[in-house]
């Protein structure tokens, strides 16, 4: 589906490389850029030697974007800090914003990005750590964060009907389940990264996410929702409704250019339209009818 474009770690302010370095108490001797994702910052692995900090020599995640487009990132680091030891994601090591930039850094996960289209194996991995995420999420941690509608607000006409419809809950979700926000270790657990885009809302939001934000060829979505204890329990009319939004919304955004770093952005984006589309179709087929309060199909549309 393509790469995207990013920074290289020698691109970061000279300040802001010594002060990595000396929170993890060791030179910076490597770092290898990683896949996925659509940041167009710093991204990948730093290897840092033996020092005299406490924390001695390893490896750690490193992501860092200029301070204008930071507000993503500071609210990763609020999210990051409040996970329960439970909950399958790396820890935050540090955040420090300075010269222009905010910075993150955590340990390395063990594994690797699922394939894309995903492996059953690898989805049922990562559909195992989702449960567990919701429940060691519900309720929040945190409740000064954006609901699911909130998330939505201005990214398509339909958003205002969401708490309305009944896509309103108290757990964390991560709003953002691709597959390479997932990694798979050799032991088959799977551990969830990247919480920018975290918000409230009810767990089976993330099941959705995780159905639609990724390739899942031959995977039936419906049966697999409902499969889920998550999706089982979820009210048909408010799962309508959120996947009417999320059609809304990827209908605008795959009619625009993807970015300069990412221009492959738009081809997913159009992937992620034509999946939902086909959802809604399945799921108001197999029930004879639309139902009502979902949303008219017009309002999926770009105006």
């Amino acid at each position: 589906m393509g790469t995207t474009t990013r920074r290289s770690w020698k691109e970061l302010p000279a300040g802001l490389r010594r002060e990595v370095a000396r929170r993890l108490g060791g030179e910076i001797r490597g770092f290898g850029d990683r896949p996925g994702g659509f940041s167009y910052g710093v991204l990948g692995v730093a290897e840092f030697g033996e020092g005299a900090g406490e924390n001695g020599g390893g490896q750690v995640f490193v992501k860092a974007v200029p301070s204008e487009d930071g507000d993503g990132y500071r609210e990763e680091a609020v999210v990051a800090r409040a996970l329960p030891v439970t909950v399958p994601s790396p820890r935050l090591r540090f955040a420090v914003e300075r010269d222009g930039w905010v910075l993150l850094c955590f340990g390395v996960a063990p594994g690797r990005p699922p394939h894309e289209p995903w492996l059953r194996h690898e989805l049922d991995a990562a559909l195992d750590a989702l449960t567990l995420c919701v429940r060691e999420l519900t309720p929040s941690p945190l409740t000064e964060l954006p609901t699911v509608a909130g998330r939505m607000a201005g990214r398509c006409e339909t958003w205002r009907s969401l708490e309305a419809a009944g896509v309103t809950g108290d757990t964390l979700l991560h709003f953002d389940l691709r597959h390479d926000n997932v990694l798979v270790a050799p032991d088959g657990v799977a551990r969830v990264v990247d919480w920018g885009r975290a918000c409230l809302g009810p767990g089976w939001v993330d099941l959705v996410c995780l159905l639609l934000l990724s390739r899942a060829d031959g995977v039936d979505l419906e049966e697999t929702f409902l499969a889920h204890p998550l999706g089982r329990g979820a009210p048909p009319g408010a799962v309508d409704a959120f996947l009417v939004a999320l059609a809304d919304y990827w209908t605008r955004t795959a009619a625009l250019p993807g970015p300069a770093h990412a221009p492959h952005l738009r081809d997913r984006r159009e992937r992620s339209r034509a999946a939902t589309i086909g959802w809604l179709r399945r799921r108001w087929g197999t029930r004879g009818a639309r139902p009502s309060g979902a949303g008219a199909s017009k309002r999926g549309r770009s105006s």
